[in-house]
């Protein structure tokens, strides 16, 4: 693959050894000035540093404006590390874009693949791979997924990195919202939205892309679509599935999931209210576990998971910071003794704390940890770390930079975190 070719200014620094106490001396572009004051010094202002104690070397590249890529090498026990974090100045005309390879929920497509097919007018920056996902079927994120405002699959009680309409982040967890509303005035609560449950009355729309065979039993019902209500409480009729095997959402028709029958009665025109709590995001994608929350180490970050996942893995990982306006994305590779041997939940966490995130959490890892920057000058697309797997993995969705301007717009129900 072509070697990237980067902005004119690379923001090399030598740092002393914190573990081994040698001292390794970089090329750099004239002495040994901080990351900060050669931005200065180009007229770029950079607002944040990176502590010299948190690596042996720290390379700092820019990748575009708004972007820096800091490539960051621990040595010395527990052992090598190698570490890829990309500072994004949020203020810089840099949106966050969720992604789906594939017009439904089922699906996978690798992190890289995910750049080079953005449209020209996206101005694709960087992408690194989201949540995790299911094999059976294949690619179905575990969790909730919402790009540009189109809900794909519906949340689970686990966190969500998200962006609300104004264009502020917000890390957290998400919970169906909203009701169906039946002739008689009876608000039906929706429990689950693009994520079925035979405990929940829930909705299922055509993004969803899977039939129902073991929840939509004969006698289900389906909403077919009629004239009439708004762009937020759409008007459909209730109708009994015709077959067994149709339980599948197509076009504007919904499947309906566990109904309560005693409110909601074939024939029965209804408005329908699906939302999200604490507000419906732009873009949304989830991850796995919460690693800091106000600044402080999750609670519960020593018991997320199987011992095995909490251990030493390759890592992806996101921060949010310096009240919403710096966003960090990091991989850290494993997984490879002589190169990286990858990082615990907690060192995780703790990276992401010293670079300054206020809010962070993991994002799904092992072969499926990438992050991949495209070359303003040349559009060639590279994946910046070593990924564990022997090629890379195709992944569910991922997150991507791009140089679109988010319009702004009032706030929606729910304060963004970090700010």
């Amino acid at each position: 693959m072509p070697r990237l070719r980067l902005n004119r200014l690379r923001l090399n620094r030598s740092v002393a050894s914190s573990r081994g106490g040698a001292l390794l001396l970089l090329a750099a572009l004239g002495g040994c000035a901080t990351a900060t004051s050669r931005a200065r010094a180009s007229g770029t202002d950079w607002p944040w540093t990176v502590p010299a104690t948190i690596a042996d070397t720290i390379q700092t590249q820019i990748i575009a404006p708004g972007v820096r890529w800091h490539h960051l090498v621990r040595i010395g026990a527990p052992g090598l590390m190698r570490i890829e974090v990309l500072d994004v100045d949020l203020a810089a005309c840099i949106t966050p874009q969720a992604l789906k390879g594939a017009p439904t929920a089922v699906g996978r497509t690798t992190t890289s693949r995910f750049l080079a097919n953005l449209p020209a007018a996206d101005r694709g920056i960087a992408t690194i791979n989201a949540d995790f996902f299911s094999f059976t079927p294949d690619g179905v994120p575990v969790n909730l997924l919402v790009a540009d405002g189109r809900l794909i699959s519906g949340p689970v009680e686990r966190p969500v990195f998200a962006m609300d309409s104004a264009g502020r982040p917000y890390i957290g967890r998400f919970s169906a919202a909203g009701a169906i509303v039946n002739p008689r005035g009876v608000r039906v609560p929706i429990g689950s939205w693009n994520r079925p449950s035979a405990r929940l009355v829930g909705l299922v729309d055509a993004a969803w892309g899977q039939t129902l065979d073991t929840i939509a039993r004969p006698g289900a019902l389906q909403l077919i679509p009629v004239s009439g209500g708004t762009a937020t409480a759409k008007r459909y009729r209730i109708a009994t599935l015709p077959s067994y095997h149709s339980g599948l959402a197509r076009g504007d028709t919904l499947m309906l999931i566990q109904s309560d029958r005693a409110s909601l009665l074939v024939g029965d025109t209804v408005r329908v209210e699906p939302s999200l709590a604490p507000f419906l995001p732009t873009q949304a994608v989830g991850g796995f576990p919460l690693l800091v929350a106000d600044s402080a180490y999750s609670a519960t970050l020593d018991k997320d998971g199987a011992v095995s996942f909490r251990d030493r893995n390759p890592r992806s990982a996101i921060g949010v910071g310096a009240k919403g306006r710096r966003l960090l994305l990091a991989v850290i590779d494993g997984r490879q003794p002589r190169y990286s041997i990858g990082m615990t939940t907690r060192e995780t966490a703790q990276l992401l704390r010293d670079l300054g995130a206020r809010e962070a959490m993991n994002l799904d890892g092992g072969g499926s940890s990438a992050l991949a920057v495209r070359d303003p000058a040349t559009g060639a697309v590279r994946v910046l770390n070593k990924p564990s797997d022997p090629v890379e993995r195709p992944v569910a969705d991922v997150l991507a930079l791009t140089g679109r301007c988010a319009a702004a717009s009032p706030a929606v129900n729910g304060t963004a975190t970090g700010r």
